[in-house]
């Protein structure tokens, strides 16, 4: 009796020193192979996961730029827009192409992104949406009512001080107006305005 409870004390003593454990390092590289893979598949749902994110928070800045656009030019259309938002011939940076084509047809050259309009207007159009709107041709209006060959002091009176005022091309002076998701820019020469611009912010 005294010898069995000697041998049960004895193996007792080496399960907890870890004497009877079975070394097996095929086994232990194998669990930590697993866990290295697991890990990894942890950062891969984790970056897929961010990633879809932003592409969601992207599409909805989109949608909610483009019902902007859609209500800004609503508003133009029917005269109670504030007068200082940066448009062109009535049309809003972030506006969807579609929406210009049945406005104006189609354009009369679309290359490099660049679509012109017979009526002078030129749009830059990526991913389907109109990022910028210009023109150097006079008959097109902001809805301030600014004009291209129209006097550079008649931007003070119509917007206000500019956000900035720098020099241009050729000796231009470019004057820029920016609200929350577009800019309007100016640029003039000889006292006179040469081009109109407007853009999404980016």
């Amino acid at each position: 009796m005294k010898k069995t409870l000697a041998l049960f004390a004895l193996a007792l003593m080496l399960v907890s020193t870890g004497c009877g454990k079975t070394n097996n390092p095929a086994e232990e590289v194998k669990q930590d192979a697993n866990a290295a893979v697991e890990e990894v598949k942890e950062k891969v749902d984790d970056a897929a996961q961010a990633a879809n994110n932003a592409v969601n928070n992207a599409a909805d800045a989109a949608q909610a730029l483009l019902e902007d656009a859609k209500a800004t030019m609503a508003s133009i259309q029917a005269g109670t827009v504030d007068k200082k938002v940066a448009a062109l011939d009535g049309v809003v940076p972030g506006i969807n192409y579609e929406v210009i084509t049945e406005k104006y047809g189609e354009p009369i050259s679309y290359e490099n992104q660049i679509a012109q309009f017979s009526n002078g207007l030129d749009m830059k159009v990526v991913n389907n949406v109109v990022e910028e709107v210009s023109t150097m041709y006079d008959g097109l209006y902001t809805p301030a009512d600014i004009a291209v060959g129209m006097v550079d002091y008649s931007l003070n009176d119509a917007y206000g001080d500019a956000s900035s005022v720098t020099m241009g091309d050729n000796g231009g002076v470019v004057y820029k107006y920016v609200d929350k998701n577009r800019t309007i820019e100016f640029t003039t020469r000889d006292g006179y305005i040469s081009e109109i611009k407007c853009t999404l912010n980016k």
